[in-house]
């Protein structure tokens, strides 16, 4: 069944666009349902902003529509970013910060956690590196018990593994992750257990009305983390 979000998806690749050529599209997707559903999200998207009305039959985005997603660098991040390109220049990694959900969150906890995502193999020599030359608690793998005891509120960098073909994108030269990877993440990740009910709900429902997501990207990774029927839950239940 067609939701906002797909009419949504379709409005960003082609910014202004007719009827017929939304439910084209549709169609090609074995998507589309009856006309008068169509018609009422078409309706329920103009009436929220998401989307202008040119004229009968023509749409189009408001000027200040979704924006593609990115993570702001640090200067924390760009120097441990050059730390480990400077010592494993052949490793996948990627880093951000879990203060990158707090515009997205109707509660805002303390939120002072750097992420080091990277490959397994050397997860060990990147904490030896990072925890030698800095001024933080820096955690290897933390267990629940280990991040309630020890991280919770408190600044840290925590090194995690990088799930294989993660979904990542440069920023200012540092691979970060994409909107999809951390919309995965915060499902089940130990680092986000406060974000629970109602709160992740809100997030991923704020998520998607202000950036663009890729179901299919998201969804791809989300079986690659075991999570596709949680995600799915998100997603169908807040009509996303």
């Amino acid at each position: 069944m067609v939701t906002t979000n797909d009419i949504l998806n379709f409005a960003f690749a082609h910014k202004v666009f007719t009827r017929k050529e939304l439910i084209a599209n549709l169609k090609s997707e074995d998507q589309v349902g009856s006309s008068g559903t169509l018609s009422e999200q078409l309706n329920r998207l103009i009436k929220s902003g998401q989307l202008l009305r040119i004229e009968r039959g023509v749409y189009k985005l408001p000027d200040d529509a979704r924006k593609d997603f990115s993570v702001v660098c640090s200067e924390e991040m760009r120097r441990i970013n050059q730390q480990i390109k400077a010592l494993f220049p052949f490793v996948d990694y990627c880093l951000w910060s879990a203060s990158t959900l707090m515009p997205y969150m109707h509660h805002i906890p303390n939120l002072n956690l750097l992420f080091v995502d990277v490959e397994r193999e050397v997860t060990e020599s990147i904490f030896n590196l990072l925890n030698a030359d800095s001024n933080k608690r820096v955690f290897l793998l933390p267990s629940p018990t280990d991040f309630e005891r020890y991280i919770s509120t408190n600044e840290a960098i925590i090194i995690r593994p990088l799930i294989s073909e993660s979904p990542l994108q440069l920023v200012e030269g540092i691979n970060t992750p994409t909107i999809e990877k951390v919309l995965v993440d915060i499902v089940g990740d130990v680092e986000f257990s406060f974000l629970q009910g109602s709160e992740i709900n809100y997030v991923y429902t704020t998520i998607f009305e202000r950036h663009n997501v890729n179901k299919n990207k998201l969804l791809r990774y989300a079986v690659r983390r075991g999570r596709k029927e949680e995600v799915e839950q998100l997603i169908n239940a807040n009509k996303l």
